[in-house]
């Protein structure tokens, strides 16, 4: 019995000594699996690294804390079972490192491949949605169905057409039939008269169901051309609807004042789209009439109803438009009258702060006529008392007035008495 320990741990119990060599070929051919699968795998930075490190640390641990048997002869079976075990761990290692960055690279890989098609799927959504809304406000769709109504009422012109030239061939061939003067031809003979009056009453009967279609087709035709006349009218006005200036609505209502100049912008862009649409239905219904296929009245009912709503949406929107400028006005005239102000409280502020003190005035004129008076007294002059008194009269209603230029005044006469 051979026992296996690591560390004091009994980890196996070989039963003879052939157990141990086919441990050791078992753990060898493990490393051999992993050294061949390293060599066929793809290099991968740090494997080798790492297997290196893993054996190394195996072999160490293996040296100081494995033991195979007992007694003197133990040495030899557990170097051989630690070197085939750090030789198997550390390919073990290297093959998991190699072929698990591989695996995670891959997966990351297939991540990425479908977070582009994600994105790709989600642009091309965006742009599909994009033109399809581009679309509808330019009435693609509405061009769209009034060529089909154009194209259905040009089958129906042409069908009718060959209503028309079917009756006229039948009523040709009933007349040829009954000869220039209208008697039916052999009427004088036996029984070919009979054929002829037969031949003759089919190919009337044939061109009253001529004549009945071929009235039906013309009434159906002109059905039809009044639904084409009426798409056609309609369609600039639907454009219209789609593209009504919503989202300046919708900031005149939730912004205030501060979108009244975008808004008053975009319905004045509007109105110019309703009278282009005006005169686009105008043409209609003049081509319309001057076509061939309508009379001249036929086209007065869809485009009149189309104009005047054209019209309704043109005065509505002119009208908010002139609030609007007249608000943007009244606007700017509050925030003119608000600059005003405020330039006139900083002028009034600044002009209470250089405003002249009256206590400083009455201390500079009474230094002066102190002055003034010490001069006097040390150099009397003839009517000096008097000028003075007049000055500081003159000094004293100054200072009750606040009025620099008696200021001035007075300092000039106090100049003249020296």
């Amino acid at each position: 019995m051979i026992d296996v320990s690591l560390l004091g741990w009994l980890l196996v119990t070989l039963t003879s000594p052939l157990s141990l060599v086919l441990l050791v070929v078992a753990l060898g051919s493990v490393a051999y699996i992993g050294v061949t699968a390293l060599a066929a795998a793809p290099p991968r930075r740090g494997a080798r690294a790492i297997g290196t490190g893993a054996a190394a640390c195996a072999l160490a641990a293996g040296m100081i804390g494995l033991r195979v048997g007992s007694g003197a002869g133990a040495a030899v079976p557990t170097a051989a079972v630690g070197i085939a075990a750090a030789a198997a761990l550390g390919a073990t290692a290297a093959c998991a490192w190699t072929f698990g960055a591989a695996g995670a690279a891959a997966l990351g890989a297939a991540r990425a491949r479908r977070r582009a098609a994600a994105l790709r799927a989600g642009d091309e959504r965006r742009r599909l949605l994009a033109a399809s809304q581009r679309a509808y406000v330019e009435g693609d769709d509405l061009a769209a169905e009034t060529a089909a109504a154009d194209a259905a009422v040009a089958r129906l012109r042409a069908a009718v057409g060959a209503l028309e030239d079917a009756r006229a061939a039948l009523e040709a061939r009933r007349d040829a039939a009954r000869g220039g003067d209208g008697v039916e031809r052999g009427a004088e003979d036996g029984d070919p008269a009979k054929e002829a009056s037969a031949l003759a009453e089919d190919l009337a009967r044939a061109c009253d169901e001529a004549a009945t279609r071929a009235s039906m087709g013309r009434r159906v035709l002109a059905a039809a051309e009044a639904a084409a006349l009426r798409i056609a009218c309609n369609a600039p006005l639907r454009r219209l609807l789609r593209r009504r200036p919503r989202e300046a609505m919708q900031a005149l209502a939730t912004l205030g004042v501060g979108a009244i100049a975008p808004a008053a912008a975009s319905i004045e862009a509007f109105l110019g789209e309703v009278r282009a649409a005006r005169a686009e239905v105008a043409a209609i219904a003049e081509r319309r009439a001057t076509d061939g296929g309508a009379g001249p009245g036929a086209a007065e009912g869809p485009a009149s109803a189309a104009l005047g709503e054209l019209a309704a949406m043109e005065s509505a929107y002119g009208a908010l438009l002139e609030r609007l400028r007249l608000s943007e006005l009244h606007a700017s005239t509050r925030a003119s009258v608000e600059q005003v102000e405020s330039a006139a409280g900083a002028l009034s502020a600044a002009a209470r702060a250089a405003a002249v003190d009256p206590a400083a005035l009455g201390a500079l004129v009474t230094e002066i006529a102190r002055a003034e008076s010490a001069v006097a007294a040390a150099a009397p002059e003839a009517g000096g008392s008097r000028a003075l008194a007049e000055a500081l009269a003159e000094g004293s209603l100054a200072l009750d007035r606040s009025d620099a230029t008696s200021l001035s005044e007075l300092i000039a006469a106090l100049r003249e008495l020296r």
